[in-house]
């Protein structure tokens, strides 16, 4: 996954790279020119020996005091345009734009596509060349969604509705993390997002659609029976609403928002199972040493089917 925020993928994030870089060069210039003013005079009107070498005095100059007023002013109208102009095309997010619904919890992504009946928790999938509008919502804390190589930022509000227009020009996958500090586990409330042609995005947001398919794996029952079911939301199983949505959990590659990865021998979620706090401490999942090897064993190969 790609770490770069200064090599912008989104269409806004580029408007304000090149904004900032356009500002760059003019302080730049403007940097330039003030140090060769000022050694030109350190080293103009130096004095040698004991004879001093002042400039000629002047007192009143309208054209000089004109043209050190006017350009300064001229320029920063200039900088205020540039910035407005971006704003708005950072900001415009059309009528027919796709949705996208982010929500915060300590310490985890939820992501919703209210358009397509996707749930599904710190993995985001987005398409490529699509215009998306994306609402950023928090159930505890202030959180902030953060991509860096989106080019831009938001924070997840309680109460609050915050709104971010995207468009992802460069298929990828792209690293993301919280950056308000919002508990003991805010370094481990990563993201992954995964930018795909729209034709890619369509078969995986259908797979994701669907309810999770009938098993006999003596796992379900496993499920069923614990407190996983108070909490996980399994379409078509379970309805809970607390926790990350497992419907298509073993289609992830991270566990608890990325602080293990997800392989495919479910070793780490078998540990992850027994005994979450001692993995990512302060996380609202309960250590499960009752169950026995077996169940756990059972649990984890029924998550892991869930694709």
């Amino acid at each position: 996954m790609r770490i770069d925020s200064f090599d912008p993928v989104s269409r806004q994030g580029l408007s304000i790279s090149n904004l900032f870089g356009f500002e760059l060069i003019l302080s730049g210039l403007l940097l330039a020119l003030v140090v060769g003013v000022l050694v030109s005079a350190l080293v103009r009107f130096r004095t040698r020996g004991d004879t001093p070498n002042e400039p000629r005095q002047v007192q009143g100059n309208r054209r000089l005091e004109v043209i050190w007023t006017v350009t300064p002013a001229l320029v920063l109208a200039g900088i205020f345009v540039a910035v407005v102009q971006t704003m708005r095309s950072v900001d415009a997010a059309p009528p027919d734009a796709a949705r996208v619904r982010v929500i915060g919890h300590q310490w985890w992504w939820e992501y919703q596509y209210p358009d397509r009946g996707v749930v599904t928790a710190n993995e985001l999938h987005v398409p490529t060349g699509v215009p998306l509008r994306v609402d950023l919502e928090s159930v505890d804390v202030i959180h902030s969604f953060w991509v860096p190589q989106f080019g831009l930022m938001r924070d997840t509000i309680p109460g609050k509705l915050n709104q971010m227009a995207l468009t992802i020009d460069r298929p990828g996958d792209y690293a993301g993390a919280c950056t308000q500090y919002c508990g003991a586990q805010h370094a481990w409330m990563r993201q992954r997002v995964v930018a795909e042609p729209p034709d890619q995005f369509d078969a995986w947001a259908q797979q994701q659609a669907q309810p999770a398919a009938p098993s006999n794996l003596p796992g379900q029952q496993v499920f069923l029976q614990n407190t996983c079911v108070d909490c996980h939301a399994i379409r078509g199983r379970a309805p809970a609403q607390v926790g990350p949505d497992l419907t298509h959990f073993g289609s992830r590659s991270t566990i608890g928002a990325g602080v293990l990865p997800n392989t495919p021998d479910g070793s780490n979620l078998r540990s992850w199972i027994r005994d979450a706090q001692s993995i990512k401490p302060g996380v609202l999942m309960p250590t499960y040493h009752s169950l026995t090897d077996q169940d756990l064993n059972d649990l984890v190969q029924y998550l892991e089917s869930l694709k």
